[in-house]
């Protein structure tokens, strides 16, 4: 920790460790029908909502929120599902500011009030709101693209029984969150879903 405080500043606030790393590296999963899942006797989870969203507040002046927050209504409703019901998040984490933008416009804490969550919660697998589970790409990198699939590739793990050595108990639903193509201004691509585990 005290390593991580006395980083080099890059960019106010950002400091050394909160810029991901490049790296090189892939992440992939396979895309079927349930039938052909089942057939092939494979573990999988299924997709209960998606969304996404372009070029979202393009009059804001510096960009505070995205869209998230257009969209996380349609979001939780295509799923039957609240903020509250998600057993983990999977956020997409090239900064820390990032995910806790995500986690505001996505409805788990007010405009404005990431600082006080992520003070009262826990984020590891067996926390009280485990978040970026695998590490995130603040731990492993950044593969380019690839780097959207890391959240994708963890919430299959913990829906299908593969997350071995940091298994979020009993989890049912998770949410994964993506974000892309930053103009610096504004983000041209926001996009999130939730995943479901199956019997």
């Amino acid at each position: 920790m005290d390593e991580y405080l006395a980083a080099r500043p890059i960019a106010e606030p950002l400091h050394l460790f909160d810029c991901v790393m490049p790296c090189a590296g892939a992440e992939a999963f396979l895309v079927m029908s349930e039938a052909k899942a089942r057939e092939k006797k494979l573990p999988f989870a299924k997709v209960l909502a998606a969304v996404e969203r372009h070029n979202a507040f393009p009059d804001d002046p510096i960009q505070m929120r995205a869209g998230w927050a257009i969209e996380r209504d349609d979001l939780y409703a295509q799923a039957g599902a609240a903020p509250s019901d998600m057993d983990f998040v999977q956020t997409y984490d090239d900064y820390p500011v990032i995910s806790a933008m995500q986690l505001e416009d996505l409805g788990f804490c007010g405009k404005g009030e990431a600082p006080a969550f992520l003070r009262a919660h826990h984020f590891t697998h067996d926390g009280d709101f485990p978040l970026n589970t695998s590490g995130g790409q603040l731990s492993v990198g950044q593969a380019g693209a690839a780097g959207g699939f890391l959240g994708m590739t963890e919430a299959i793990r913990q829906l299908t029984g593969q997350a071995h050595g940091h298994a979020v108990a009993g989890a049912r639903l998770g949410l994964v969150s993506g974000y892309g193509m930053v103009t610096y201004d504004r983000c041209l691509c926001t996009g999130a879903l939730i995943l479901g585990a199956v019997s």
